[in-house]
């Protein structure tokens, strides 16, 4: 029997129907054979030619039983096939046939497989995006012996800062200084070997101690904690400023959303650096606080233990460079008006005698009540040779009151002036640097004199 193909413009045949079923098309797909009303599905036209088949097996098996015995084969004249062109179905079946109809199985099936895969792969992709969205969090446990404080202050200074943050720590202690935290926001895994030196005077000690020692641990849950010590320099933790050298090696991200944050491309593997960390459970401010009060009680016990005779001519010397430095700084500020444009000079003017007087003047009328204060002190002191050391207080002030009287005669030439041109404001530059050399060499000599004096 011979099928056909309906298409929706047209047939496409004729075909056996082994040939049908090798070509693998849709079993939905409707064909058509001489003698059938109307065209029925692939898949009916196979089931009822397994049924015709089935009935037909016992009469065959019955008539080439009947050839065996029968030498002579019957003649058979076959009515000769005529090829009738199949009916063309109706528009309405050429609309379900189409339907129906899927051209070059194999490869559509494929391509729908694909489309599939990249769906399944979009909603995975998006899913993990989403997962990953959810751990973007800075998350720590307690470690043993850290306080609840301590916790809560740690959980504060820290956030998610990506899942690319490269390791940069922060140091906290107990107050029983039994351990170090290191605390890092980063998401990875390391080994973590440190060595801890303490910087000279910045221990909270009364003498001048030094500290210096290893400690090891590992980096997990963003915490490299240090229990044990090995000391090289001194016994114990004493609260201070340390230069830690740390090295952190063997890097791997700590979870699979750290992996998946950074697409899989592994950190740092080494991780070297030396910073300074302070060692003391209330902070640095707090640190810097006490550290300052200690310095100063220091300095008070080094002074009453030093030389009064030293500490005599140290203090001498810094008052000359005081002067000198004051000297300097009015010098540069008449300068400054003299370099002006004649145009600006009146409004320049009164600003530079506004400082003069705020600054310079209060200044060195202070510093020589200070000096004669200073003085008079030292008459209580055993130093010995006082009525030499007196001849000081006098030079301090005379120096002290040339300076401000210098100044005040310049000062008092420029408010003269009503209108002065570019030729004027050049001459009182001159005369400005030619007065402050020359009381500039009178204090560098002063210095002179005070260290061969000091020395004899």
């Amino acid at each position: 029997m011979k099928w056909f193909i309906m298409l929706r413009t047209g047939h496409e045949g004729p075909y056996s129907l082994d040939a049908l079923v090798k070509r693998k098309i849709a079993l939905e797909m409707k064909v058509w054979a001489e003698g059938l009303s109307a065209p029925v599905t692939l898949a009916v036209a196979v089931e009822n030619s397994r049924k015709i088949i089935e009935q037909l097996v016992p009469v065959i098996t019955a008539v080439e039983s009947e050839k065996e015995e029968d030498e002579i084969p019957p003649f058979l004249n076959p009515a000769p096939e005529e090829d009738f062109p199949p009916p063309i179905p109706g528009p309405e079946y050429e609309r379900e046939s189409e339907a129906s109809f899927v051209p070059n199985g194999p490869i559509s099936t494929l391509k729908i497989r694909h489309g599939l895969a990249l769906v399944v792969l979009l909603i995975v992709g998006f899913s993990l995006k989403e997962w990953v969205k959810t751990q973007e969090k800075f998350s720590i446990s307690r470690a043993t012996g850290m306080s609840p404080e301590l916790f809560q202050k740690i959980v504060d200074d820290f956030k998610f800062d990506g899942w690319n943050k490269r390791i940069f720590f922060k140091e906290y202690v107990p107050s029983d200084m039994s351990n170090i935290w290191l605390v890092t926001s980063s998401f990875q895994n390391c080994q973590v070997d440190a060595l801890f030196t303490s910087f000279k005077g910045k221990l909270l000690a009364v003498g001048d101690e030094r500290v210096t020692f290893r400690a090891s641990t590992q980096l997990k849950n963003h915490i490299a904690e240090f229990s044990k010590f090995e000391f090289t320099t001194g016994n114990k933790i004493i609260p201070g400023l340390y230069e830690m050298d740390l090295k952190a090696t063997n890097c791997a991200w700590d979870s699979m959303p750290a992996k998946w944050g950074n697409f899989f491309a592994g950190p740092d593997q080494a991780y070297i650096t030396r910073m300074k960390v302070v060692l003391y459970h209330k902070g640095n401010v707090e640190f810097n606080t006490i550290l300052d009060k200690l310095i100063k009680k220091k300095m008070q016990l080094e002074i009453k233990n030093q030389n009064q005779e030293e500490l005599f001519w140290q203090d001498l010397q810094q008052k000359f460079q005081t002067l000198i430095a004051i000297s300097l700084q009015i010098e540069q500020l008449l300068l400054e008006l003299s370099e002006t444009s004649p145009e600006e000079f009146n409004k320049n003017l009164k600003l530079t005698v506004d400082k003069f007087t705020k600054n310079h003047g209060r200044f060195l009328t202070e510093f020589v009540v200070g000096n004669e204060k200073y003085f008079q002190e030292l008459e209580n002191s055993e130093l010995s040779n006082m009525s030499h050391k007196r001849k000081y207080e006098k030079l301090i002030r005379i120096d002290s009151k040339n300076i401000g009287l210098e100044s005040m005669k310049i000062i008092e030439q420029l408010q003269s002036w009503k209108k002065p041109n570019q030729q004027d404001l050049k001459r009182m530059d001159t005369k400005v640097k030619k007065a402050f050399e020359t009381l500039k060499s009178t204090l560098n000599h002063r210095i002179i004199q005070l260290t061969e004096d000091r020395a004899n």
